[in-house]
């Protein structure tokens, strides 16, 4: 890509210091570095501009050259600091347009074409019949117009980006939430199932008959029994009513024993009977 860099007539400068207009060191030194720059050798014109930007730091044509020279070894930032500072002491429209246009061609290395497009409309300020300058303008209005529109899509995706990772979030985070909810209602009915075995287990342990006393099946019954009977030979617990089936069987046991006296005294009168009757026919 080719930009139109103003350069000063070096052989202009140097016919001026010939004819006498003052041979002071920053004049030498502009006139060293002007012989370095237009042999090539631009790191030797930079230390000789910049000799001269010192002897005279108002020197509008060694800031300028010192920046071609920096502008040369593509030592684009350091170049503007020097356009900037011959733009700013230069006193002509002349001197004021190279130093725009040469900042536009340093800020269009740097592709920076926003500044690179104010610079070239001040260089046209001060001359707008340069065609250079016109033709690069140009050329940086549109590859700022391009870099924008590139900028634009970029923002867009971009966004649509931003949305579908937002659409995304949403989405892990509406299933983190159910899935929270869910593990807090299996925890819930996890308890409930431990709480119902755990009361299950207080009733096996409790006998299952609140009513019931004692421990170790050692109880004594409460209430009155179905089958008061008491064999023979039990003990009762010394209640009166369970004494009382001991004399009925006694008294049973009595009328067996009358029963069977009667019987016996009954047979022995039948023989006696009997016997006397038998006597009797001997006779």
């Amino acid at each position: 890509m080719m930009y139109f860099l103003k350069q000063i007539g070096f052989l202009a400068i140097m016919l001026l210091s010939v004819f006498g207009f003052g041979q002071s060191k920053a004049k030498s030194y502009i006139i060293e570095g002007n012989e370095q720059y237009q042999k090539g050798k631009f790191d030797n014109a930079e230390y000789a501009y910049k000799k001269a930007a010192i002897e005279d730091p108002t020197s509008v044509k060694a800031n300028y050259n010192l920046g071609n020279a920096l502008f040369q070894q593509k030592r684009f930032k350091e170049s503007i600091t020097h356009y900037k500072r011959s733009a700013d002491i230069s006193k002509t429209k002349d001197d004021k347009h190279l130093a725009y246009h040469n900042l536009g061609n340093a800020f269009m290395q740097e592709k920076d074409y926003g500044k690179a497009v104010d610079n070239y409309r001040l260089a046209l300020k001060n001359d707008p019949k340069d065609d250079a300058t016109r033709y690069n303008y140009a050329l940086a209005k549109k590859l700022l117009e391009k870099e924008q529109e590139k900028q634009k899509d970029q923002n867009g995706k971009d966004n649509k980006k931003d949305q579908n990772d937002q659409s995304q979030q949403n989405q892990k985070d509406q299933q983190n939430k159910q899935q929270n909810q869910q593990n807090q209602n299996n925890q819930q009915q996890q308890n409930q199932s431990q709480n119902q075995k755990s009361d299950q287990q207080k009733e096996q342990n409790q006998g299952g008959n609140p009513k019931a006393g004692g421990q170790n099946g050692n109880n004594k019954g409460q209430g009155n029994n179905q089958n008061p009977a008491i064999q023979q030979g039990n003990n009762g617990d010394g209640n009166e009513q369970n004494n009382a089936p001991n004399n009925l069987g006694d008294g049973l046991l009595k009328a067996l024993q009358d029963q069977e006296a009667k019987t016996q005294r009954k047979i022995i009168q039948q023989k006696s009977e009997k016997q006397r009757t038998t006597t009797s026919k001997d006779w």
